[in-house]
């Protein structure tokens, strides 16, 4: 299922900015690359307008419009994995 992905690695970092965002982790840490990598990654996710600079040191990094687009049309596969529920937690098939 995880091939049907066009670019994990994107997406995941997509997913480090979010935790950067949301706690106090640096942007490095959520990451796990190293400077050089991460720099590669923050630029190649400036240039597709999928992120934007804050202007502040925390967060550092946060989504566009475009990027959450591009996050829902990347995760979409993904959604039959997902079992609707009801109200009272049992699947709806």
């Amino acid at each position: 299922m995880l091939s049907k992905l066009k670019n994990p690695a994107l997406l995941r970092f997509l997913g480090a900015v979010q935790h950067h965002s949301e706690t106090s982790s640096t942007l490095l840490a959520a990451s796990g690359y190293d400077p050089l990598e991460l720099q590669v990654a923050v630029s190649a996710a400036q240039d597709l307008g999928l992120v934007e600079a804050t202007g502040r040191i925390h967060p550092s990094l946060r989504f566009t419009n475009a990027g959450r687009a591009w996050a829902a049309v990347e995760l979409a596969p993904l959604l039959s994995l997902m079992s609707a529920t009801d109200l009272s937690g049992r699947a709806i098939r």
